[in-house]
């Protein structure tokens, strides 16, 4: 056998043994992971505290469910780029099959081009599984001045 010929079969070995370590290594994954969903919520609306920008305008929650803890996302954009705008957003959550009930709160910074995300972390237990309805409170603020956005909402599924 050459060592041409050895070279590359230890090399298709150690790429083969390589695969199986990473597959054995990592698992098959989280078969109680749900997929993400995204859903509407109504009008949110508030100008931008730049005022001469796109308004504040969250249109959706996307959802996800991981190793017990339900991750609700709302994303928004601003054009001022260099610049962008703080923003506190509270979010009022009811369970409908429950009636358990709680508030979330979230400060972030859009800072174009890209999006800012109002990210809320819960517990699934604590929130409950089955539809939930929430209630958007928003504040948009720069160095001069704050704005409050509109009050929205909508129903959300927890998984």
């Amino acid at each position: 056998m050459s060592t041409n010929t050895r070279t590359r079969a230890a090399a298709a070995a150690v790429a083969v043994f390589g695969a199986a370590g990473l597959a054995l290594s990592t698992g098959p994954g989280d078969a109680n992971a749900a997929p993400s969903a995204e859903y509407p919520i109504g009008t949110c609306f508030g100008m931008s505290p730049n005022v001469v920008d796109v308004p504040y305008m969250p249109r959706r929650v996307i959802v996800s469910d991981y190793a017990g803890t339900t991750y609700l996302a709302i994303d928004y954009t601003s054009y001022w780029i260099g610049v962008g705008y703080d923003s506190t957003a509270t979010l009022d959550w009811h369970n409908l099959r429950t009636g358990k009930r709680g508030t979330l709160t979230s400060r972030s910074h859009v800072s174009p081009p890209y999006q800012g995300v109002h990210n809320f972390t819960i517990p699934t237990k604590t929130i409950g599984t089955g539809k939930v309805g929430v209630t958007l409170n928003t504040v948009n603020r720069n160095a001069l001045w704050s704005v409050p956005a509109t009050t929205c909402g909508g129903t959300i599924t927890v998984r």
